[in-house]
């Protein structure tokens, strides 16, 4: 091949690529941009302007009063105060859990585990029956409250938190624990100064997947949480949304909707790095 094909060959290539990117980016714009271009001008317009959601921007900026009046009469502080109730628990009795039980399933070579490693991460292609599990929380007295929900969350969602740590596990060297254990170290120690350091990237990366999840569910603690008090923010949205949408106050439903994502956003801004890091080392081991 002369080097002029070889340039001409390079060139289309370039071409290619560039026009791949350029139909990503009018994608992302169209899927992602435009609605929360729409999302965050609607939440900066009054009541009047608000009452029809259009592209155009806001002659008045209202958005600072809008979110003082979600928090008045919103009940967004309480909702907040109360997903911070049943989200930190969850994340850490799940990854506590997972991280042991996948130390386990990734040193084993016994085939009675191994079924059960599979029969616990089934979980994450079989959803779980709603009606069963608010009738054992009845029969527990668990149902209506924030630990009933949290037993919930942490049940569901061990199986994901397992499947990604385990591969983890298979990738920390055995030595590291022999040597933990020729020094004097019982299992408590050794896992809680070998192997749970070790598995911090998966760690992080089952912590920001059980915060997006358990944040932003709605269906299940629909059902789990029958007292207004104790609403979450996603159930005290659809509250909120609900009572407003007659009144078509969009700029102030919007405004509730950008202080349900804040937290989520925030995550994922202070975690992305470690969480592609962690999931390119996952597929690495």
């Amino acid at each position: 091949m002369t080097p002029g094909n070889t340039h001409v060959l390079a060139r289309r290539r370039r071409r290619r690529e560039g026009l791949r990117l350029s139909l990503t980016l009018i994608a992302a714009l169209a899927l992602v941009g435009l609605p929360l271009y729409v999302l965050v001008i609607t939440a900066m317009k009054p009541v009047d302007e608000a009452r029809r959601v259009t592209i155009d921007p806001p002659t008045q900026f209202a958005f600072f009063d809008n979110l003082a009046t979600v928090l008045e009469d919103g009940t967004a502080l309480r909702g907040f105060i109360n997903s911070c109730i049943v989200a930190v628990p969850t994340i850490l009795i799940t990854l506590l859990l997972a991280a042991c039980a996948a130390w386990v399933f990734g040193r084993s070579r016994s085939r009675k585990l191994n079924i059960l490693y599979y029969v616990v991460i089934t979980g994450i292609m079989l959803p779980p029956a709603i009606i069963p599990t608010v009738r054992v929380l009845q029969t527990l007295g668990l149902d209506g409250n924030h630990v009933g929900l949290i037993f919930f969350y942490c049940g569901t969602q061990l199986g994901a938190a397992v499947f990604l740590i385990t591969g983890f596990v298979k990738g920390v060297p055995y030595e590291l624990e022999e040597a933990a254990r020729l020094d004097g170290a019982g299992p408590l120690r050794v896992f809680w100064s070998v192997i749970l350091p070790s598995l911090r990237p998966a760690v992080l990366v089952s912590g920001v997947y059980l915060t997006l999840t358990v944040w932003n569910d709605f269906f299940y603690a629909y059902f789990v949480l029958s007292t207004p008090a104790q609403r979450t923010m996603p159930l005290g949205l659809y509250g909120y949304a609900s009572a407003n949408l007659f009144q078509y106050n969009w700029g102030l439903v919007f405004s509730y909707v950008l202080l349900t994502s804040v937290p989520i956003v925030i995550v994922f801004l202070l975690a992305q790095k470690r969480i592609v890091s962690g999931l390119l080392g996952g597929a690495g081991k």
